[in-house]
């Protein structure tokens, strides 16, 4: 909850450090437009960061109007951020330079495969005239101001969320709900998808290439080389770095069950996924469950006959279907997608999320209707629409869970409101100038 808050009240100062236009960092003409205590606050200071923030919204321009709001948001928040630094020094609390470090590290990691590589950064690097030291002298200062809140609130804001009662969350509810987005459009699905992983030709080519390439690493190969040099995956140009992942966000339960169980430093057996075959290593862990993931990917690239030899085992699996043979057992029996459950479940899914493709061929099938065979890139697939329910106003019970966490997080946030209004009272702020 309190990682929750923090994303929530501090704004863009706590995001996480991204790519900006490098060289507007380097080029603003400085003023001074805030102090606190003795710190001052610069003009670049706020421009770099409405550039973050426009990066990472996928913004390109904002009105005027939006740029004051967004400036003057960003101040703020700068200058409460200005203010917990100057409670830690009076604390005595400080980050390892280390713990800096190693963020600061994986901010320039992000960036590089963000632009498509090592190769196109330093590319972008050298157009705009900025070193790598520049860049991660900006992001040390941004990561240790972030980690020195994080860390004063966690020591000084002792509240926790309230209890809520059911009636005072309905109340909330009532109050809300005229300006709640409507629930979506959902559609209840099971799927019988065979890849062309189960062509056994396919297949064991891909599995000879990633035993040799485990076999090397093993020998004393360097991994990351062998990721750059083999890995069919965009990590390949990173190493095979995936960053830091948690295993409840990762779909593929082959993939999941590795990242959770693997010992740091080790290499897993070949994995296969919907993808291809996997080599997997963790090389950190974090107390929060986070693990800094590496692998190689070596995809199953079918030849034209096992494409058809697919293509006859679901022709041959649909026309059972329609001759009245159980979906689920078939699916059971038949489906390679990991991520299906009994019966090839797929849940209820928000339309607007599938593919257009696949809203078309739902969009003429009713409920208990099967689809025809559908080619995907990895495999086919064939389609039953359980159920579907249309756009309609939300309801309490849909969002019960989204509810209490919004009520809980407003009541940290007012709480963190009074806690730099007693701050702002302590130490001295000075606005020398309107955004």
């Amino acid at each position: 909850m309190k990682r929750l808050l923090l994303r929530s009240v501090l704004g863009v100062w706590l995001c996480a450090c991204v790519a900006v236009p490098l060289q507007a960092a380097k080029q603003l003409v400085d003023r001074i437009v805030a102090v606190v205590e003795d710190e001052a606050i610069f003009q670049s200071d706020v421009e770099v960061a409405v550039k973050q923030y426009m990066f990472q919204q996928r913004r390109t321009s904002l009105s005027a109007e939006e740029e004051r709001s967004l400036a003057r948001d960003v101040l703020k928040n700068l200058v409460n951020d200005k203010l917990v630094v100057a409670q830690a020094a009076r604390l005595g609390v400080d980050i390892p330079f280390s713990t800096v470090e190693e963020e600061v590290t994986r901010a320039i990691n992000e960036n590089m495969e963000m632009l498509g590589g090592e190769a196109e950064f330093e590319a972008q690097m050298a157009r705009e005239g900025f070193t790598v030291d520049e860049l991660k002298k900006l992001y040390r200062e941004q990561i240790r101001n972030r980690k020195l809140v994080e860390e004063v609130l966690r020591i000084e804001m002792t509240q926790r969320p309230p209890d809520i009662s059911d009636q005072t969350l309905r109340d909330f509810y009532e109050r809300r709900k005229e300006d709640m987005a409507p629930r979506p459009a959902v559609v209840q699905l099971k799927t019988i998808f065979v890849g062309f992983q189960s062509s056994t030709s396919a297949s064991s080519g891909a599995r000879s290439r990633i035993d040799e390439l485990r076999r090397d690493i093993v020998a004393g190969a360097s991994f990351e080389d062998i990721a750059r040099e083999h890995s069919e995956d965009p990590s390949a140009s990173l190493g095979g770095d995936l960053g830091f992942l948690r295993p409840e966000d990762l779909r593929e339960p082959g993939f999941r069950q590795a990242v959770e169980t693997l010992e740091v430093g080790t290499i897993s057996e070949p994995v296969l996924t919907t993808y291809g075959y996997h080599l997997i290593r963790i090389t950190e862990r974090r107390d929060n469950g986070e693990a800094h993931v590496q692998h190689i990917l070596v995809r199953v690239t079918p030849s034209d006959e096992d494409i058809a030899q697919v293509f006859r085992t679901v022709s041959d699996i649909h026309e059972s279907v329609l001759a009245g043979a159980p979906f689920d057992s078939l699916a059971d029996r038949y489906g390679t997608d990991p991520t299906t459950g009994p019966g090839g479940d797929l849940g209820w899914l928000k339309v607007g999320d599938l593919p257009e493709f696949f809203q078309q061929v739902l969009s003429s099938m009713e409920p208990g209707d099967v689809s025809q065979v559908l080619r995907e890139s990895a495999g086919f697939r064939i389609v039953k629409l359980v159920g579907r329910e249309e756009e309609r106003p939300v309801e309490f019970e849909d969002i019960r869970d989204q509810l209490r966490q919004l009520y809980q997080q407003e009541h940290m946030t007012a709480a963190y409101d009074e806690y730099i209004a007693g701050l702002r009272e302590r130490f001295h702020v000075d606005i020398k100038a309107e955004l």
